[in-house]
């Protein structure tokens, strides 16, 4: 069999199964010689036997060790007990910054491209079917290894569909105040504004509503991971989940995809908003402004804008940041705006009042 071609194959097919199915950076991710054979068998038709593969497996560290520098190690397959492993080999992508070239893609509006196919078809093992493409650990030389473990941790708890304990603070400068613990049960990790956002559950939010007989949605906040000065594992309480797969990825999405939530929880609302003002120029300036602030609007009705109107309807949610963008609109000279929901216009209205109530004294002085 020494000099048959499919000897000469084996040796080729082993080379590709630990390049391409085994990580290098996975705690329990290793093979069996009994399960190279079965592999073999399958690929090439033919069971070979263990001397054999030892002597391919000798083979390849030879030719890994005089083609490439390997990090921390004297050979690239080493044997713990009856199983192989392979080790890292300088310059490689890791399984974090793997999954970070797939996030960055994925967010990345103006790539037109299938390379986030070509990036995981050439590591399977690091996009399996328990990751998230959101759920990662960044490759950044500013971050600590403290608050890598953390996302380690947040980002196995996502998986294992674990609750966590966070202490959760305020930033004050380079330090965080008025910091408390929260029981979260974390759905995803995204990224966006330089910085993670924990995708999660508030279990005491959850808890009232479930009482209440409410929609869980009203519970799931964002927590900016810059601002989180603690992660505990292995809470005793029990993780909130929804009732099925598919309901728990469509409240995620729609969460991602309402920027103004990603500031508070909140069940999103359709709100119509007008804007009217003396020419084009103006109310596109004034649209563009809330636009950049909250985001994709799905409904937009510019039929009358050479008439000095636009309509508009988005979904938001009831939080202070909404109210940061309408009044934002009222900084645009010449420009005015009806708000078509009751209760924002109300709350609004009382944000504007609130805000200018020292007004007068202040001209006074």
């Amino acid at each position: 069999m020494a000099n048959s071609e499919l000897s000469k194959l084996k040796i080729l097919f082993i080379y590709e199964y630990f390049r391409r199915e085994l990580s290098a950076f996975g705690e329990d991710n290793s093979v069996s010689v009994n399960e190279l054979i079965a592999y073999l068998e399958e690929k090439l038709g033919y069971v070979f036997e263990r001397k054999s593969i030892y002597a391919d497996i000798s083979r390849i560290n030879e030719y890994v060790s005089m083609t490439s520098e390997l990090a921390d190690s004297d050979s690239w397959i080493t044997v713990e007990g009856k199983k192989y492993r392979k080790n890292e080999i300088k310059g490689e992508l890791n399984i974090d910054e793997a999954r970070l070239l797939v996030d960055a893609i994925n967010t990345t509006e103006f790539v037109d491209t299938n390379l986030n196919k070509k990036i995981i078809e050439m590591f399977p093992r690091y996009f399996d079917e328990n990751c998230r493409e959101r759920a990662l650990v960044p490759h950044d030389a500013k971050m600590s290894q403290k608050k890598i473990l953390w996302l380690n941790s947040i980002r196995g708890a996502i998986e294992r569909r674990e609750s966590l304990k966070i202490t959760y603070g305020y930033k004050l400068g380079n330090e965080l105040a008025e910091k408390s613990e929260k029981i979260i049960s974390p759905m995803a990790l995204d990224w966006r504004n330089s910085c993670y956002y924990i995708i999660a559950i508030d279990n005491a939010a959850a808890e009232q509503l479930i009482k209440k007989g409410e929609a869980l949605e009203g519970a799931m906040k964002h927590y900016r991971f810059d601002r989180v000065a603690n992660v505990y594992c292995g809470s005793s309480k029990d993780y909130v989940d929804f009732p099925t797969k598919r309901t728990r990825e469509a409240a995620i999405k729609r969460f991602i995809d309402i920027s103004v939530s990603a500031f508070s929880g909140g069940i999103p609302i359709a709100l119509p908003i007008t804007i009217k003002g003396n020419n084009r120029k103006t109310i596109l300036q004034a649209y563009n402004a809330l636009a950049s602030r909250l985001g994709q609007i799905p409904s937009i009705d510019d039929t009358k804008l050479d008439k000095g109107r636009l309509d508009l309807i988005f979904k938001t949610a009831d939080v202070p940041t909404l109210y940061t963008g309408l009044f934002e609109l009222a900084t645009f000279d010449g420009v005015t705006i009806e708000i078509g929901n009751k209760a924002v216009r109300k709350r609004y209205a009382e944000y504007l009042k609130r805000a200018a109530g020292k007004l007068p004294e202040i001209a006074k002085a």
